[in-house]
């Protein structure tokens, strides 16, 4: 999945620039985080800045808790209401209108928004950011006007990263290290604002070395380890931001870390806590399928089958192509080739432009197949027609690798007692 310092909960489509390309696994559609939520939804303020400790006003920890929980289980009016119910208890007036601004986006992440919506979204980011810079000269040490502006600029490279305005976007970025380090300086035990810096250290340490020197023209480095610490550390002790911190780490394990055994319980609380959320039930099928747990990765696909059947939640019919690819992948996973096979084929005949890295999967798994069968002329005839979808996806990665070397079967993987499937960000 890619991000470049933030998740979300269904998939949104992310920073979109190859220098800035997180790989992608999770959050959907090459450019679809998997299963967390946008990093703007990480602060944790109380409502008066002015005042010296604010940590302990439960009411707003209450309704930024439940309403991105709502959020998490894709729940808009819930969440919306409860973000509402910030406007009576925030006296600098800055928390509702943020927390609604990214209602709004979450409800405009199942089609293409259009450019007076990013129009709308980064006026209001922006108006919020001068708002909270101009309390800051009041309050130059105030840890919680420090996280709100470093998740508030965040936000902002978020959504200029969804138009296209990269230079924006990259200092925005580096206005969200600065204002992040700095509530730390202040008070180092916010928990909170470890999440956003987790997701940069993992983001920024997993850029390709060929883009590094540009990267880091502009931006600190990041750093493996230090950000799988604070996304810990955040699951851990954060408040507003322990459950996306707990997304965060269930992306980064069966990504890049290809952790399956550590992202096995983080899946099983999510998808457990937020049924509505489809990303959840391919994140957790992927996961038992790495495992070898094939009867529970095959149950979570019929799970998936049914609310596709049915139009349960926020499954559409889209989704069947990323359906098949992920029941593909279970049944190549367990040895059962032809049945893969058979499942990758009709996730290529329903090619859509979202699911574009689905597609590219299917091919590239394909390749894999006949590799293992010994047709090397179907296995790279599999793989060019994968470099041939127009994706980002780490699948034509592995397609252009295995194009020059042919694909051998992966160490046996270890098989835990009874329970589990697949799906993951980088290959659902």
């Amino acid at each position: 999945m890619e991000y470049w310092a933030f998740v979300t909960a269904k998939g949104w489509p992310a920073y979109r620039s190859p220098r800035l390309r997180a790989v992608r696994g999770q959050v959907g559609a090459g450019r679809r985080v998997c299963c967390g939520v946008i990093l703007g939804l990480l602060v944790l303020m109380s409502p008066d800045p002015s005042r010296a400790d604010l940590w302990t006003d439960t009411k707003s920890q209450e309704l930024m808790v439940t309403g991105t929980d709502h959020l998490l289980n894709l729940d808009y009016d819930l969440a919306e209401q409860a973000f509402a119910g910030l406007g009576d208890v925030d006296k600098t007036g800055l928390l509702a209108p943020f927390y609604q601004a990214f209602v709004t986006l979450m409800r405009l992440q199942d089609r293409e928004p259009t450019r007076q919506e990013t129009d709308d979204l980064l006026a209001a980011m922006r108006a919020l950011i001068a708002r909270a810079e101009a309390r800051l000269t009041q309050v130059p040490e105030e840890p919680d006007l420090l996280l709100f502006l470093g998740m508030a600029w965040g936000s902002k490279a978020m959504i200029d990263g969804i138009q296209g305005n990269y230079f924006s976007a990259y200092q925005a970025i580096k206005r969200t290290r600065s204002y992040l380090d700095a509530c730390l300086l202040h008070q180092p035990i916010r928990y909170d604002a470890y999440y956003g810096l987790g997701l940069y250290d993992s983001m920024l340490s997993r850029i390709a070395w060929y883009y590094r020197p540009f990267v880091h023209l502009a931006l600190p480095p990041g750093d493996r380890e230090r950000g799988l610490r604070e996304l810990t550390m955040a699951s851990e002790r954060g408040v507003a931001t322990r459950t996306l911190a707990k997304f965060g780490l269930l992306q980064t394990y069966t990504g890049i870390e290809k952790d399956f055994e550590k992202a096995l319980p983080l899946a099983d609380e999510l998808l457990s806590r937020f049924p509505n959320n489809p990303e959840l039930y391919f994140q957790a099928a992927l996961v038992y399928s790495e495992l070898g747990r094939f009867p529970e990765a095959l149950e979570v696909g019929r799970r998936i089958s049914a609310n596709l059947e049915l139009g349960r939640y926020h499954f559409t019919r889209e989704m069947l192509p990323r359906y098949f690819q992920l029941m593909g992948k279970i049944y190549m996973d367990r040895g059962d080739y032809p049945t893969a096979l058979s499942f990758f084929r009709k996730t290529i005949e329903q090619p859509t432009p979202r699911y574009a890295w689905v597609t590219a999967w299917a091919w590239t798994r394909t390749g894999m197949i006949h590799d293992l069968l010994e047709k090397r002329m179907e296995a790279e005839r599999s793989y060019r027609m994968a470099l041939a979808i127009k994706t980002d996806s780490i699948a034509k990665d592995a397609a252009r690798r295995y194009l020059h070397e042919p694909y051998r079967k992966e160490t046996a993987r270890r098989t835990l007692p009874a329970t589990r499937t697949e799906e993951n960000t980088s290959s659902p």
